[in-house]
């Protein structure tokens, strides 16, 4: 991978990798007003969904730099680089993305459900598979290339 493409999803991890962190904010507040005697019988969901929102964020961020430093490693093709590059891009910032908008209007986005929210979750989490699939694939391409050359 070259050095640009490489730099620019050290960039883009970081970045979720903040995302992450950011989320982190609204998931103490909903565990600290959690806490409190009179709490909302629901509260439990907000939990979850902010605690995912959270480690969306930080997991994909960190698979994001991790592949930008195991694609430098590697002799790539164009293509086989940009295919791990726009991969963990697309994958990172739409896990961390549906993942809060899930958070804040309560959907779960595990199916389409009409003109909403929790459609565009589901399509934007969809969208991240694809991403972190593809990069994984060209990720074992690139290295049993390695592995073949030496």
């Amino acid at each position: 991978m070259d050095k640009k493409l490489q730099g620019l999803l050290i960039a883009n991890g970081a970045l979720v990798l903040l995302a992450g962190f950011i989320a982190g904010l609204p998931y103490a507040a909903v565990v600290t007003a959690s806490l409190a005697p009179d709490a909302p019988t629901g509260i439990a969901e907000h939990i979850r969904a902010w605690h995912m929102a959270h480690l969306e964020g930080v997991l994909n961020g960190m698979l994001m730099l991790a592949g930008a430093a195991v694609a430098g490693a590697l002799t790539l093709s164009r293509k086989t680089a940009r295919v791990i590059f726009w991969g963990l891009v697309v994958a990172g910032w739409t896990n961390v993305v549906a993942s809060s908008i899930s958070a804040s209007t309560g959907g779960r986005g595990t199916g389409v459900t009409g003109f909403d929210w929790n459609t565009l979750d589901f399509l934007l989490f969809m969208a991240g598979i694809v991403g972190a699939v593809a990069a994984m694939i060209a990720l074992v391409i690139g290295g049993l290339a390695m592995a073949r050359s030496s």
